[in-house]
Parts: C-alpha cells; sequence; structure tokens
C-alpha cells in the first residue's frame, strides 16, 4: 500500500508532503519515485505520465514536488534495485545478488494479481500509478475516502486460496534450505546427503503451527495475519 506523510508534520496543505509504499519482505517503506525507477521508468516525465494524467493540474504535480525531490539521487535502474535490496532479509551480500533479490520482489510478490511473469513492469507501473493518482484526489478533496467496512471493499479468503499460499510460502523456505545446504557442501567439499537436505517437517509443522495458532504468513512480514483459524466450539 502507499500513504501520504509530512516532514513537518503540519497537517493541510501539499508542503513537505512525500508519498511511501510498502514492498512485501522489504524492512522499511520506499519512496514511490524509487520504485518507479526500479520498475525501469527512469526519466520524471515518464513516471509522472503514470500517475498524473493531466500535465497543467498544478495542484497535484505540487503534491508530487517533495517525492521527485526526494527520490532525486537515485538517477538509474540499477541503484534504485540496491536501494532496496538494502532494505530487505539479504544482509551482507554482494551487490550483483541485493539486485536479483529486490527484481525478485518487484516481480513476483509486488501486485502479484497484475502478473508474476517477466516483463509485467510495465502493467504493473500503470497499476501503481493509478493508486497514487487515486490518494492525490482524496488528499486534493476531489474524491470520498474508501469506506473500508463497505462489503464491496472487502475480498473473500477461502480455505483452498489461504492453503495454496501458506503451502506455496512453505515450499519456497523448504527450495531455500536445501539450496543453501547444498551450497555449503559444493563450498567446504562435503558428501551431500539428501536425508539432511530436505527437511521433512518444515511443511508439516508450518501448515500445523498455522492452523493452531491462526497465524498466516510468515512471520515479520507485511503480510502476516492473525486469527485467520479458530476453534470450531460446538455448544450444543
Amino acid at each position: 500500500f502507499v500513504r501520504m506523510l509530512s516532514r513537518a508534520g503540519a497537517k493541510g496543505g501539499s508542503s513537505g508532503q512525500y508519498i511511501r509504499a510498502t514492498l512485501p519482505y522489504i524492512r522499511t517503506e520506499i519512496p514511490i519515485i524509487v520504485v518507479f525507477r526500479a520498475l525501469g521508468f527512469v526519466a520524471d516525465k515518464d513516471i509522472l505520465e503514470h500517475i498524473c494524467y493531466d500535465f497543467n493540474d498544478t495542484a497535484m504535480m505540487e503534491l508530487l514536488r517533495p517525492s521527485l525531490e526526494e527520490a532525486f539521487v537515485i538517477q538509474n535502474q540499477q541503484v534504485a534495485l540496491d536501494y532496496i535490496g538494502k532494505r530487505g532479509s539479504t544482509v551482507g551480500v554482494t551487490r550483483e545478488k541485493r539486485i536479483k533479490y529486490a527484481k525478485e520482489i518487484l516481480q513476483k510478490e509486488m501486485l502479484p494479481h497484475v502478473g508474476v511473469g517477466e516483463f509485467c513492469e510495465t502493467k504493473k507501473a500503470y497499476f501503481f500509478g493509478y493508486i497514487i493518482h487515486r490518494l492525490l484526489l482524496c488528499a486534493l478533496g476531489r474524491r470520498a475516502e474508501d469506506d473500508r467496512d463497505h462489503y464491496g471493499n472487502k475480498r473473500l479468503d477461502l480455505a483452498g486460496p489461504l492453503l495454496g499460499g501458506l503451502f506455496r510460502m512453505l515450499f519456497r523456505k523448504l527450495t531455500k534450505d536445501v539450496r543453501g545446504y547444498l551450497q555449503k557442501c559444493v563450498d567446504n567439499g562435503k558428501e551431500i546427503i539428501l536425508a539432511y537436505a530436505v527437511k521433512a517437517k518444515t511443511i508439516t509443522s508450518g501448515l500445523k503451527y498455522s492452523l493452531a495458532t491462526g497465524n498466516w504468513g510468515q512471520a515479520n512480514t507485511a503480510g502476516v495475519r492473525a486469527g485467520v483459524s479458530q476453534v470450531l466450539n460446538r455448544l450444543t
């Protein structure tokens, strides 16, 4: 999601306000201009075309000025990807691995309903810009805020997609552990034992834990939810 903040903490007016986005598996909020440049849209004009549909709209353009100034030091895609990668879980790795990690986050985790394959950056940039455009309309008082309690703005997550998403996350963790074990054996010249590489309880324990506690998703991430599953009390 995206939100508008204020450097000075003053309410009202466009002075000092800037917009940041929250990305999955990234510890801190990222300036929206950095996200656009990481998606491959470097020029200010290209970015503004995705957000402000009328360049004569001076009020909206002024709201975007602080965000452009904030990301002025980041002027190419590689630097933007490295900026995002540094704020992920990749601590102490090379710049190339940080860039690769950031690319995977943008491709597979950011707006997955738009697409998770290659060459989806343009679609995601347009949708991301549309989100920011609606936020700016609310900030300018041109449209009402969405009613979060309205049923039309709710998303129903049923048992199938919930369990499927949880299994996908646990299977990804399993493959990451196997890859790490194999890489360690290759680096140290040790014999590879598959029984040690594949931890059979990773998926089973993860499913049991989520069903027992109701905590759905990976801990310390933006996507974790509580109270998804509860014990059924039969009172009659």
